[in-house]
C-alpha cells in the first residue's frame, strides 16, 4: 500500500487541534509533523478528524439492519456510512441479521469496519415513549444463548432492561462471555438500577434519556440514577430531537466528555429525501430536521448522523469541537477496547481519517488508509440503497 501526506490547518490529535502535516504509510499513521519537504496535499482549512465510530446504528442511506437482510445489504451499509465519516460500525440489528453481519466479517469488504453486532434487546420492558400494547420476553439464560451462538461469536453488546425477572443471570452470563451489557428500553426505578449494577453489573446506558424513566424530584428515575453512576459509560444521541440542548448540558456537568459515546440511532430512512415511507406496512414520516415518528406521533429513531450530532453539540450546546469528536471517535473506541488501534490520530495507530468541512460535512474518508470515500468523486446518493426509494410513498 502506498503512502501519502495530507497538510492542514486543523489536524485533531490526542493533544488537540494542530496545523501541520499527516503522512500514512502502510496503511498506519505514520507522523503527525510541522514541517515535511516532501509531496503532499493541501487540504487548507478542511479539519483532519479520526475516523468516527457509531456503536447504535439501525440503518442508512436506505440500507436497514432491522430488516431480515443478506450479505449485499451489510456491505451496501458499511460503505454508504463512510460519506458521512464513519470508519467503524457495530451494525445494531435483529437476529435475522446475525449471520450475515458475521459471514461479512469474515470476508474481504469495503468501507468502515464492522467491529460486532449490536443487540438491543430482546429483554425489554417498554419501548419508547408512551408505548402502549406491546410486550417482549422475559430474559433467559438459554434463549441468550441461542442469540450468541446465532451471532457466530461476533456479539460485543447486548441492551437488556436489568429490573426484569431473571435479568441478572442473563447479564452474569454475557459477562462470562465478555460481551459488553448496556441498559435500555427499562421501566426501571432508581433503586432498581443501583441493585442491578451492584448486583450483576452493567456498563453501558443505552440512549441516555430515552425508553427510560426520567429524573422527578421524590426519584431520580433510571436516568438520574445511571448519571450518578461512577463507573459506566453513556449512549447519547445529539440531534437535539431525542434529547433537548439543557439536558445535554445537564448530563454533561454531571459527568465527564469522556465517559459519554455519541451515537446515531439511525434508521434506513437517515441520508433518504424527507417524506412518507414504508415500514412493516405502517407510515414513517421524516422531516427535514432529522426527526422520523410512526403515524402514531412517536419517534422511531434517527434520521441523521453522528458528524451531524457532533456539529449540534458544538453550535448549539456548546461542547469544545475537540471534545464532541472524541465522543465519537476515541471514547467508543474504548468502550470496545480497540483505543490502541484506532479512534485517534497518533503515529502508530491505524489510519482511520474522516476529512471535515466546517459545516461539518464530510468531503473524504479514509479507512485503514485507504480513500473509502470522496465528495468530489461521487455523490453520496451513489452510495445507498437504489430499492430504498420504492418505500418512499409520498411527500410530507
Amino acid at each position: 500500500m502506498s503512502g501519502f501526506t495530507l497538510k492542514s490547518n486543523h489536524i485533531l490529535t490526542e493533544e488537540g487541534f494542530r496545523s501541520g502535516y499527516l503522512t500514512v504509510e502502510d496503511g498506519k499513521i505514520a507522523a503527525v509533523s510541522s514541517e515535511y519537504s516532501g509531496t503532499y496535499e493541501d487540504l487548507g482549512d478542511l479539519s483532519i478528524y479520526p475516523g468516527l465510530i457509531d456503536i447504535h446504528n439501525h440503518g442508512f442511506g436506505g440500507w436497514s439492519m432491522t430488516d431480515p437482510c443478506e450479505e449485499t445489504d451489510i456491505r451496501g451499509y458499511a460503505k454508504a456510512v463512510t460519506s458521512v465519516g464513519i470508519t467503524g460500525i457495530l451494525p445494531t440489528a435483529k437476529e435475522s441479521a446475525f449471520r450475515a453481519i458475521a459471514r461479512v466479517m469474515d470476508e474481504e469488504y469495503e468501507g468502515a469496519r464492522v467491529l460486532g453486532i449490536h443487540s438491543e434487546g430482546p429483554f425489554w420492558a417498554r419501548g419508547g415513549e408512551n408505548t402502549v400494547g406491546e410486550s417482549w420476553p422475559l430474559p433467559s439464560v438459554e434463549e441468550t444463548k441461542r442469540l450468541v451462538e446465532l451471532a457466530g461469536g461476533k456479539m460485543t453488546v447486548m441492551a437488556i432492561a436489568p429490573e426484569l425477572p431473571g435479568a441478572w443471570d442473563v447479564i452474569r452470563y454475557l459477562h462470562q462471555q465478555n460481551i459488553r451489557v448496556a441498559c435500555c428500553h427499562t421501566k426501571a426505578k432508581a433503586q432498581d438500577i443501583y441493585d442491578a449494577h451492584k448486583n450483576a453489573g452493567l456498563d453501558i446506558a443505552t440512549h441516555l434519556g430515552n425508553g427510560m424513566q426520567g429524573i422527578h424530584h421524590r426519584d431520580v428515575g433510571a436516568l438520574g440514577a445511571l448519571l450518578l453512576l461512577d463507573d459506566i459509560r453513556y449512549e447519547v444521541i445529539g440531534d437535539l430531537n431525542h434529547i433537548c440542548a439543557d439536558m445535554l448540558r445537564i448530563m454533561f456537568k454531571l459527568q465527564p466528555y469522556r465517559k459519554f459515546c455519541l451515537i446515531s440511532d439511525s434508521n434506513f430512512i437517515a441520508g433518504l429525501p424527507t417524506g412518507v415511507y414504508m415500514r412493516y406496512g405502517r407510515e414513517m414520516f421524516a422531516n427535514e430536521k432529522g426527526l422520523i415518528l410512526n403515524s402514531d406521533g412517536r419517534i422511531c429513531g434517527s434520521g441523521k448522523w453522528v458528524l451531524y450530532n457532533v456539529g449540534q453539540l458544538v453550535k448549539v450546546v456548546g461542547v469544545p469541537e475537540e471534545e464532541a469528536v472524541k465522543m465519537a471517535s476515541i471514547n467508543p473506541a474504548a468502550y470496545l477496547g480497540i483505543d490502541e488501534i484506532t479512534g485517534s490520530i497518533r503515529p502508530g495507530k491505524r489510519a482511520d481519517l474522516a476529512i471535515v468541512d466546517s459545516s461539518f460535512t464530510c468531503q473524504r474518508t479514509y479507512v485503514c488508509g485507504k480513500m473509502a470515500f470522496d465528495r468530489e468523486k461521487i455523490p453520496a446518493e451513489e452510495l445507498f440503497n437504489p430499492e430504498a426509494m420504492k418505500r418512499r410513498v409520498r411527500d410530507l
